[in-house]
């Protein structure tokens, strides 16, 4: 009898370990995604994404026009985590990401830029920005212009800034790798946070309340700067929601465009 109990106990006590053990999520297969750049008329090349051999990690290699590599998933309240490094020391221009992407004029935009630079009669200043797109008619090479992208010192045109932490010392470096945070309504409604880290060293953490887009896609972000690596990105949560009728509109029209778009297989 007490053999019986003992086992029952120790049944109970693994079935209890095992259900409080932490879930560790396994690396995203980026194999799924899509790449998509907005490839404006005498601008720069379209992107390349290279998957690395696992499909956990993927590269940006050239000087591109404002380029997306896109999860394809219309979703709400999940946390995204995982690091990003630019693996040359050429350029000093964007690496980052979109979420709430609902097509290619409407999105949350998190960009980091290495150096104060002028361009496209707009400035950009050294360090990270929060940016809202919200072109009217959906399709980005109508409604956005390299300036709105390059700009991030204030609101102009289809795009707002959220929120920033420029300043000297502010820009990433070369060979170094950062770890990316975001919550996406997770908590609240209308609200996101994002932390980004170097090693032990938090170098941001921001909370914005804007209830704009409450769904849409994630997806890693460039512009003109080549040799950017995103690898080891991991979702928890996730609510799927409907795509919104422009997105499907949008999408019957996309050829002949000027987008520049591979999907991996």
């Amino acid at each position: 009898m007490n053999n019986k109990k003992n086992i029952t106990l120790l049944g109970t006590v693994a079935l209890f370990a095992a259900l409080s053990a932490p879930v560790i999520a396994a690396p995203i297969d980026l194999s799924t995604w899509s790449e998509l750049t907005l490839d404006f008329a005498g601008g720069q090349n379209a992107g390349n994404w290279n998957l690395n051999n696992d499909n956990t990690a993927v590269t940006q290699t050239v000087n591109a026009d404002p380029s997306f590599y896109l999860n394809n998933i219309n979703q709400t309240s999940y946390s995204m985590d995982g690091s990003w490094q630019v693996k040359t020391a050429s350029d000093d221009d964007y690496m980052g990401f979109v979420f709430g992407y609902e097509n290619s004029s409407n999105f949350y935009l998190f960009d980091w830029k290495k150096g104060n630079q002028g361009y496209q009669s707009q400035f950009a200043n050294e360090g990270m920005t929060v940016k809202k797109m919200t072109g009217g008619t959906g399709n980005g090479l109508t409604d956005l212009s390299l300036g709105e992208f390059w700009e991030n010192t204030g609101d102009t045109g289809d795009m707002d800034v959220l929120a920033s932490n420029h300043g000297n010392t502010k820009g990433w470096l070369a060979n170094v790798v950062y770890d990316f945070h975001l919550d996406f309504n997770t908590l609240n409604p209308g609200e996101f946070t994002i932390i980004v880290n170097q090693g032990a060293t938090e170098l941001w953490n921001v909370t914005i309340q804007d209830a704009t887009f409450t769904g849409g896609q994630f997806g890693f972000y460039n512009y003109s700067q080549s040799t950017v690596e995103y690898a080891g990105f991991e979702q928890t949560g996730g609510t799927p929601v409907p795509a919104p009728a422009a997105i499907l509109l949008f999408g019957l029209g996309l050829a002949g465009l000027g987008f520049s778009r591979k999907t991996q297989a």
